[in-house]
């Protein structure tokens, strides 16, 4: 159904709301609430059960003369064929003075005995009618079994149906408008968000994210992962060491962003005073570590979220399947080239010890300050349970082998229930493919659940046996950790609501953009255009979060309705859903506003102010060369491995040239080790 530019009100009232209020929760709603109204008052409803005695209902779904100026009409048509035939749908149009004033909608039906048409018999012909009379009214079942005879039961051999809105004309102005389309978008308002989370699959992925959340509540008031942090600070020799350990523990809290940013913000400070590293460079290596490891992460409480907003962008084209959004998920991780090539940027800093910018002179102020040995010594002190580590590294490696086994496991039971023939194609291919086949038909939504489960209970099990806390104490910290995913939840609810306004079957936002971009954009700058709009949102709105949330299902559908021969597989695809999150976490890195901004200034004792302006020259390089050597190339068809071998060459390069060695450095150095 045409709604033209009304389609795209709901996004963009989200976006622009998001933008102005630097919130998320509210944009998203009223973005929600206004698809609701458009599609209240611009589309007009006919429900029919064919004289079956309401055995069947089937509802049609025409534009509004609101939006389309013309009135519609269903023509229904009885005919003895003597033969099997399937419907017949035509869509003639009429005029009044050279100007159409109805559409209609003649739908012809067999009756002949033995081969008379069903429901589903009607509904695929609709389906592959011609364009105009698929614009002219959608239809769906609502009521009955789709194998329902439904020719014989019409009432007459012609039966002439009206969409009639209920129009109320206001006295002396001559307005009208439908009388019931406020009621209907509060109907479609509530009915919408009710689906958005009551959706299997969101379900699921809402249960994983307490899980982790909870998961990692448990290791933060436990003291695992505190433990194994100090523990491991206490072997570096270095300045050079200190700042790649700061940056390897970063890498190794993969599984949520604000526990990377809590945990080693606070753990990090007593050695980064040690070998006096600015807290401008604490706070960098910090947040650079946080959002970029999670978003790669295959086993965190971005996985589950990225899967849904993916599969959402699957079904605005048509493709519902849970382990088609799985398989693009895993296979646009090489594409999403910023997290990458921004922890690439961070261990070119690191191992060089080479600065610029701001961070230079932030490295040389501290390397000159008269505060020998002036650091935090408290937070390094020594645990009373010294085996408590393990809390921390057990818990999150049965996660991660859980969730492979379960991936194994279903993917086992589905290729198990294909057909013989297909198994010995399958057979017919290497291990590697097999493996990734495999994997790839599990289900992916179940495995994180376990996954989840496995690691809260491993994590209470453990902290309470290594005496790092009691039953009670792991508990509270549960709570508090999926108590943070609070304001994530609400963001997912609307998101998905928001989405499903969007989709092919209610204003096709998606269908609309390729009719207008598809002979003015070329298909191959849409991941570069998408990775600079997500990072503009990102930066606006101070969170990656909502930023995917709004455009993901939307640039996704726009990419497999631009390039229709690569489809979910093809590099243009790909590109694009990684450039969503990509683009996301660039904006947030630079954002002043950004949650995980503040959070990582703020555990890390750093100013907010200096923090931003330190970081930001990093983020913007890695964003330059991020569009140079990965969106653009990688639309082309180039690999996005060379392309990452290309950036990170680019990104030694402007290190090694543009970077500085702060003086007095070996100085540190000893200082630190005396």
């Amino acid at each position: 159904m045409e709604f033209g530019f009304l389609s795209l009100l709901p996004p963009l009232v989200a976006i622009v709301l998001a933008v102005a209020t630097r919130r998320v929760v509210v944009p998203l709603a009223a973005g929600v609430a206004v698809g609701a109204l458009v599609l209240a008052f611009g589309r007009v409803e006919l429900v029919t059960d064919f004289g079956t005695n309401d055995a069947v209902r089937v509802r049609f779904v025409a534009p509004s003369p609101w939006v389309s100026g013309n009135k519609t009409r269903l023509v229904l048509i009885r005919r003895d064929y003597g033969e099997s035939r399937l419907p017949f749908v035509s869509a003639p149009q009429f005029f009044i003075d050279n100007e159409p004033s109805l559409d209609s909608l003649e739908i012809t039906l067999n009756s002949t005995s033995g081969s008379e048409s069903t429901v589903q018999d009607l509904i695929d012909a609709l389906e592959k009618s011609s364009a105009r009379a698929q614009a002219i009214a959608s239809i769906s079942l609502e009521k009955g079994e789709p194998s329902t005879l439904i020719a014989s039961s019409l009432p007459s051999n012609l039966e002439i149906l009206d969409f009639e809105p209920q129009w109320k004309i206001i006295p002396k102005l001559g307005i009208s408008f439908p009388s019931a389309a406020w009621w209907n978008a509060l109907v479609i308002f509530v009915t919408t968000v009710y689906e958005s989370i009551s959706s299997i699959s969101h379900i699921q992925a809402l249960i994983f994210s307490l899980l982790l959340g909870a998961m990692v509540g448990t290791l933060e008031s436990g003291g695992g992962m505190r433990v194994l942090i100090q523990r491991v600070s206490s072997k570096i020799k270095s300045r050079r060491g200190a700042q790649t350990l700061i940056a390897t523990s970063g890498l190794a809290v993969f599984f949520d962003d604000y526990a990377n940013t809590l945990l080693l913000g606070g753990t990090m400070r007593s050695t980064a005073d040690r070998y006096r590293l600015s807290r401008q460079k604490l706070a960098y290596l910090v947040d650079s570590t946080a959002a970029p490891v999670a978003g790669l992460a295959v086993v965190s409480t971005w996985a589950a979220i990225e899967i849904s907003y993916m599969a959402d962008g699957l079904a605005v084209a048509g493709i519902k399947d849970n382990q088609a959004a799985f398989e693009m998920f895993i296979q646009s991780i090489p594409y999403r080239f910023y997290p990458w090539l921004a922890l690439v940027m961070v261990y070119c800093i690191t191992v060089s010890q080479r600065d610029f910018g701001p961070m230079l002179k932030a490295e040389q102020a501290a390397l000159t300050s008269d505060s020998d040995g002036d650091f935090e010594a408290d937070e390094n002190a020594v645990e009373p349970y010294p085996r408590l580590w393990w809390a921390a590294v057990v818990p999150v490696v049965l996660c991660v082998v859980s969730v492979m086994l379960v991936l194994v496991y279903t993917g086992l039971e589905a290729r198990a229930s294909v057909p013989e023939s297909a198994v010995v194609d399958q057979a017919e291919n290497g291990l590697l493919r097999q493996a990734g086949q495999i994997i790839g038909n599990g289900d992916s939504y179940v495995a994180l659940m376990v996954g989840g489960a496995v690691g809260l209970l491993t994590a209470v099990l453990m902290h309470m046996a290594l005496g790092g806390c009691r039953f009670v104490e792991c508990m509270k910290g549960a709570w508090g950790g999926a108590r943070q995913m609070g304001p994530a939840l609400l963001i997912l609810w609307f998101a998905w609501a928001l989405s499903a306004m969007t989709e092919k079957n209610a204003l096709d936002t998606g269908g609309y953009l390729s009719s207008i971009l598809s002979d003015r954009l070329d298909v191959h700058l849409l991941p570069t255009v998408v990775f600079l709009i997500a990072g503009a949102m990102a930066f606006s709105t101070g969170t990656s979060w909502g930023t995917m949330a709004i455009l993901t299902p939307l640039s996704i559908g726009l990419a497999l309705q631009l390039d229709v021969t690569g489809g979910p597989e093809g590099a243009i695809a790909l590109a694009t859903c990684g450039s969503v999150l990509a683009g996301a976490i660039f904006g947030d890195h630079c954002s002043p506003i950004s949650d995980t901004t503040v959070l990582s200034s703020r555990a890390s004792g750093c100013d907010h102010v200096a923090h931003v302006r330190t970081q930001m020259p990093y983020a913007m390089v890695v964003g330059v060369v991020c569009v140079l050597c990965g969106t653009l190339p990688a639309a082309f068809g180039v690999s996005p491995w060379i392309s990452l071998f290309v950036g990170t060459a680019a990104l030694v390069a402007i290190v090694r040239g543009l970077g500085k060695l702060p003086r007095e450095t070996q100085a540190a150095d000893a200082v630190a080790q005396d």
